[in-house]
């Protein structure tokens, strides 16, 4: 399942952006993430401050998120901001939706901090160096 689905995901921003899948790796961190109003334990866990995920993470070329619920129903807060100079556009998560964009600095961004319930999503993220691949994820 979760080959199928990092796969469906990697054609589609291919063709979107103009590039060959072939060209593109599965890069880490790949993550799933839970949401919730309680106060961050570590830094990295404070979600809803600015950021370019190039600069974060180093390897990520292009980053999509596969939303797990939605909001307004399963989570309040939350929302996915991109954050440009002219207007904020809004990204408002919905259990199957899936949002992609290419990672370096001309998407700025951050996430809403979620006021009541759970946010789930999987970040699924791909480079185009192939010395920054990693395999799909395995159950154990």
């Amino acid at each position: 399942l979760c080959r199928d689905v990092r796969q469906r995901i990697q054609h589609r921003i291919a063709q979107v952006f103009g590039i060959s899948s072939s060209a593109m790796y599965l890069t880490k961190p790949t993550f799933f993430s839970r949401m919730n109003s309680t106060g961050a334990k570590t830094t990295h866990d404070e979600y809803w401050h600015p950021h370019v995920d190039k600069v974060t993470y180093g390897s990520f070329d292009y980053t999509s998120l596969l939303y797990l619920s939605d909001y307004s129903e399963d989570f309040g807060g939350g929302r996915f901001v991109f954050m440009d100079a002219d207007s904020n556009k809004t990204v408002e998560p919905r259990a199957g939706r899936v949002s992609f964009f290419t990672s370096g600095s001309e998407n700025l961004h951050r996430v809403e901090k979620v006021q009541w319930g759970t946010r789930f999503a999987i970040t699924i993220s791909f480079t185009c160096d192939p010395e920054h691949g990693i395999g799909d994820p395995v159950l154990g």
